[in-house]
């Protein structure tokens, strides 16, 4: 039989920048939480992401989201938006805020070890 305190109650799905990974998995490590590693792609920038599904109980979310915000850090960087000034788009260089973690959590209603 399973010990109840080790069933997890949430299910966090983080998605951090490839760059980030290695940190986050090795602190998840460090902190003995359950995850799962995904690849993963990004929508915007169509760059390599991570995704994470973390298996915890809902009094260490916080404590999973700290480790997550300390681990994958925001940063800016440059990509190329094309200008509609004159009869051929250039490519001009734009700032944009990348990084950092998209975190959704999730409630579990069922676990099971099989």
């Amino acid at each position: 039989m399973p010990n109840p305190k080790k069933i997890p109650q949430s299910l966090i799905i983080a998605i951090v920048q490839s760059q980030d990974s290695d940190l986050v998995e090795l602190v998840l490590n460090q902190e003995e939480y359950k995850f799962t590693r995904l690849p993963s792609v990004g929508g915007f920038l169509k760059e390599c992401s991570v995704t994470f599904l973390i298996g915890c109980a809902d009094s260490q979310r916080e404590n999973v989201k700290e480790i997550l915000m300390t681990a994958a850090k925001k940063r800016v960087t440059f990509v190329s938006a094309p200008s509609e000034i004159g009869p051929l788009p250039i490519p001009i260089p734009t700032e944009t805020m990348v990084g950092g973690v998209s975190m959704l959590t999730l409630g579990i209603e069922h676990f099971e070890e099989i």
